[in-house]
């Protein structure tokens, strides 16, 4: 039995009229039960590489323009499956992947077969101008809320660390000037990217068996609207997109957490390493470099590790000599940090250097 191209995919079908329900920690697209964390999927579409898809987009403008009824359906396919394996898409579409793991022949045949034609080179130009316009909201994403987001947050900490005072994230937007770009226009500039005017029904899920969380029920029709709400409602919760200091891709910071590195596979590090593993080491050496209270911390602790090998220390002896360096350490940083002079930082370090190798 043949299908017709206006049964597989028509704009004007509810399919991108998505229905998003919005908990404490994670959202929920459509049917699915499976929940996602606040700043998935922009996380995603940061790190997403639009140009293969660009690519598709223009094989079927060719085909289209040059009315290769031949060609067309093949290339409408393949913008179709590509359409439905974007971020955000690929959450609601995954019913549209399924035809393309066969030839246009095998589903669409006989009379079918003219009539999926004659719609992909006439009404299925609405279609294809859908799809060119969700390429460019991917590249409008990639530009605008990387800058918005590197603005905000490259002057603080995204989360309190030791020693370390913490400042809300919507403090540091603030302080960054940036406060303006939140609503208004959507971190954009012009009436196209204002930000969503959405309709708000709440609702009650169940989550797994005896257990139901109270929802915000939200349905949008473009990619900008949610791509915004998800990342306000993810900054309110502390789940904030970040760009790895190693590799230069995106990962998400949950909330409570502070990393400047991602858990991927570090580029060229020759060890199976992830980012996170070669930036913390990196991160170490340079504090032991640059910190005349971490240098001397270092340089006791070697020592007394080493007693332990030896066997000159025992275990337990040495664990309690760690738990209490630790501590001197700590409250050397903070009396460091406030000291005026460099006479000042000399005494804290010596009287640090003494209690370490008196303990």
């Amino acid at each position: 039995m043949g299908i017709l191209g206006k049964d597989l995919f028509d704009i004007d079908r509810p399919r991108t009229h998505v229905k998003v329900q919005f908990g404490q920690s994670a959202y929920w697209v459509e049917h699915d039960p499976a929940p996602h964390p606040y700043g998935e999927t922009l996380t995603e579409l940061l790190n997403y590489d639009v140009t293969p898809y660009e690519h598709t987009l223009s094989a079927l403008k060719q085909a289209m323009e040059e009315k290769d009824a031949q060609a067309a359906p093949r290339a409408f396919m393949d913008a179709v499956r590509d359409l439905s394996s974007l971020p955000y898409f690929r959450l609601f579409l995954s019913d549209l992947r399924q035809f393309n793991e066969l030839p246009v022949e095998c589903f669409v045949v006989g009379e079918a077969r003219a009539a999926f034609e004659a719609y992909i080179l006439s009404d299925g130009k609405k279609d294809a101008a859908y799809m060119r316009e969700q390429a460019g909201a991917v590249r409008f994403i990639q530009e605008r809320y990387a800058w918005f987001l590197t603005e905000a947050f490259q002057q603080r900490a995204f989360e309190k660390k030791k020693g370390q005072r913490k400042l809300p994230l919507a403090q540091q937007i603030y302080e960054n000037c940036l406060d303006a770009f939140v609503s208004g226009v959507s971190l954009g500039q012009s009436s196209e990217v204002d930000a969503p005017q959405v309709n708000i029904q709440y609702a009650v899920l169940e989550i797994d068996e005896g257990s139901h969380e109270l929802v915000e029920k939200l349905y949008f029709d473009r990619l900008k609207d949610f791509v915004y709400v998800e990342l306000m409602r993810g900054l309110q919760r502390g789940f904030v997109p970040k760009r790895c200091a190693n590799c230069g891709r995106w990962f998400l910071q949950m909330p409570g957490v502070s990393y400047n590195y991602c858990d991927q596979p570090a580029p060229n590090s020759g060890e199976g390493k992830t980012c996170r593993e070669v930036g913390s080491a990196k991160s170490f050496r340079a504090k032991v470099l640059n910190n005349e209270i971490w240098a001397i911390h270092q340089r006791a602790y070697k020592k007394y590790f080493a007693r332990t090998k030896k066997g000159a220390m025992t275990k337990v002896d040495f664990l309690v000599w760690e738990t209490e360096s630790e501590r001197l350490r700590d409250e050397a940083l903070s009396a460091y940090e406030r000291a005026k002079t460099q006479d000042e930082k000399a005494t804290i370090a010596e009287r640090l250097r003494r209690e370490l190798n008196q303990l």
